[in-house]
């Protein structure tokens, strides 16, 4: 997918919201369904066992939703406080990357940001295999980065974070439907957080 393509693909799909993964369960709430990455809800791991859980159930997950050797964009979000600063490197052990949008977060949402405070969105394109993104994900475990997988075939977006994973998905039936096969991964909580 091309930088143009994928903020086309972006626009079309979820106009409502910039792609930034905290933002997302709340402008698609009846689309959304969050995992816990670790059993009782435990946020970050202590032990190798607890991080081969974590990668066990991401993989699986992304399996599941994207599907091997299927196409995925995935998206990074870096914060800056120069707008035009190219803060590329943070990513050069991930792959290449590449810069399709700056997000002013001021002037978009001046009552949450100071003035000077960007999102650089950056995008890669590939293939899915299980196990190949291990790092990206142990990385986001640590609470190191923030990444999004994005499916534009079976529009849906995984976005990891320390200590589970947001779903996004096409219907509210597909998202019931994940939430029943996944339901000894989900929150006890009511709100589903």
């Amino acid at each position: 997918m091309t930088e143009r393509g994928f903020i086309d693909y972006w626009n079309k799909n979820y106009p409502e919201t910039f792609p930034v993964n905290h933002e997302l369960k709340w402008v698609y709430p009846d689309r959304w369904f969050r995992i816990h990455s670790l059993p009782e809800s435990k946020r970050y791991p202590d032990t190798a066992d607890e991080y081969k859980i974590i990668l066990d159930r991401q993989n699986e997950l992304i399996d599941d939703l994207i599907g091997q050797e299927a196409e995925v964009v995935i998206s990074f979000g870096l914060y800056t406080n120069d707008i035009t600063n190219n803060n590329y490197h943070s990513l050069t052990d991930f792959g290449k990357f590449e810069k399709v949008l700056t997000i002013d977060l001021q002037k978009e949402k001046p009552e949450e940001y100071e003035n000077g405070i960007g999102l650089d969105i950056y995008v890669m394109t590939e293939y899915w295999k299980s196990g190949k993104r291990d790092v990206i994900l142990k990385a986001i475990a640590d609470d190191q980065i923030r990444a999004m997988f994005i499916s534009p075939s079976r529009k849906c977006i995984i976005a990891p974070y320390d200590g589970g994973v947001d779903v996004i998905v096409d219907s509210t039936e597909q998202r019931d439907r994940l939430k029943q096969k996944y339901k000894d991964w989900l929150s006890d909580r009511e709100d589903g957080m």
